[in-house]
């Protein structure tokens, strides 16, 4: 009777044995989901991270390519007059005027600081 009453206990206990081998069967499969979702969540925000210096990258070139023809302007004789009237330089026998509003508030429009040719 020993004999028989083994494989009986031997049964009993891999039968309580199944749910925990089957939890920890699915808590390994779950770390692994979870190990693996991780590195696809570094890659979409690295391509997110791509994308938007891509986009800073061609803003940058735009103004880039503005400034080159800004400095361009300046290199010549009628840009060079400009930024120096801009500063207020005036030619000689011209006399610099400035207007002043006498607004209170403070939103007086300060572009009446021309230069004027008599």
């Amino acid at each position: 009777m020993l004999s028989a009453a083994r494989p009986n206990q031997r049964a009993r206990r891999l039968r309580l044995k199944a749910p925990l081998f089957l939890a920890l069967v699915g808590l390994m499969l779950g770390i692994g989901v979870a190990e693996l979702c991780r590195p696809l969540a570094d890659l979409r925000e690295q391509h997110k991270n791509l994308a938007r210096l891509g986009q800073e990258k061609a803003a940058l070139g735009l103004e880039t390519g503005r400034l080159e023809e800004h400095k361009g302007y300046l290199a010549t004789e009628a840009g060079q007059e400009a930024a120096a009237r801009r500063q207020g330089y005036v030619r000689p026998g011209e006399r610099r005027l400035v207007f002043v509003d006498e607004d209170p508030s403070g939103t007086s429009d300060r572009r009446s600081d021309r230069p004027q040719t008599h």
